[in-house]
């Protein structure tokens, strides 16, 4: 396939961001995922799954049809930057999903990532005061999943099973749900609260080089995330902004209330 197809899915799955600015997400964004009253699904896009995207027409739907899609990382800025978009709020799952579980009542179902990491996110969040229902790992089948949920029926399922199984699951759970469960794809979000892994110290955070820090942590399992996606990124760049300029891509606002 050219570039030009895959160009035009990876620029409609960035026209489903919810782009909102840092003074709306406590009012606005937060009350408006954290209340929803039918099935949902929250996703994050970074410059991974961009590239994703671009690569893969069943991937880009399923991002496509997430009902929450936010911004995460220095990548898609840069994305909406050259697309002539705003960027709106850096809003990764590590921080803001455990802001999105604070505001959700009920049951909260956690799949993914695998013991002890598993159990120990469970039992934080659990003192947290959080109702944790189904716990299970991450590496069973997408069908598994999708019938535990519609099985135990959690007000609020968390997904960490890594980009594109965990949007794919989600996908299924939101077509056959009958029930307003929330959908989080959480991607390595339960093993930062089991603290898996370290934060990035402040300097490599506030100058967008938390992957660097990560790579450097991690070298092997993220060489070809980082030190061979990022570029290929930057170079599909000039090929998004121009699909949407041609087409008219805008991302996604919240309705004004």
């Amino acid at each position: 396939m050219s570039a030009k197809p895959k160009a035009a899915r990876a620029a409609l799955v960035l026209a489903n961001m919810t782009i909102v600015g840092e003074d709306e997400v406590e009012a606005r964004l937060l009350p408006a995922i954290a209340e929803v009253e039918r099935p949902a699904t929250l996703g994050f896009i970074n410059a991974h799954g961009v590239n994703l995207c671009w690569e893969d027409a069943e991937i880009a739907s399923n991002f496509s049809g997430l009902d929450f899609l936010l911004r995460d990382g220095i990548g898609v800025d840069l994305c909406c930057r050259r697309m002539g978009w705003p960027s709106g709020a850096n809003l990764n799952g590590t921080d803001f999903i455990p802001r999105v579980l604070d505001r959700r009542d009920g049951s909260v179902a956690l799949l993914g990532t695998q013991s002890p990491w598993l159990d120990e996110a469970a039992e934080r969040l659990r003192k947290r005061g959080l109702d944790i229902g189904a716990v299970h790992h991450g590496f069973e089948d997408v069908p598994f999943y999708v019938d535990l949920v519609l099985e135990q029926r959690p007000a609020t399922v968390v997904l960490a099973m890594g980009m594109p199984k965990q949007e794919q699951v989600a996908a299924l759970i939101r077509e056959r749900a009958d029930w307003p469960v929330l959908v989080i794809c959480g991607g390595a979000i339960l093993d930062w609260i089991a603290e898996r892994f370290t934060r990035a110290p402040d300097f490599y955070q506030n100058n967008n080089l938390e992957w660097l820090y990560r790579l450097m942590k991690e070298p092997k399992r993220l060489f070809r995330r980082y030190v061979i996606g990022n570029p290929l990124l930057l170079m599909r760049i000039p090929a998004l902004a121009r699909t949407a300029k041609s087409q008219g891509l805008e991302p996604r606002t919240l309705p004004r209330a």
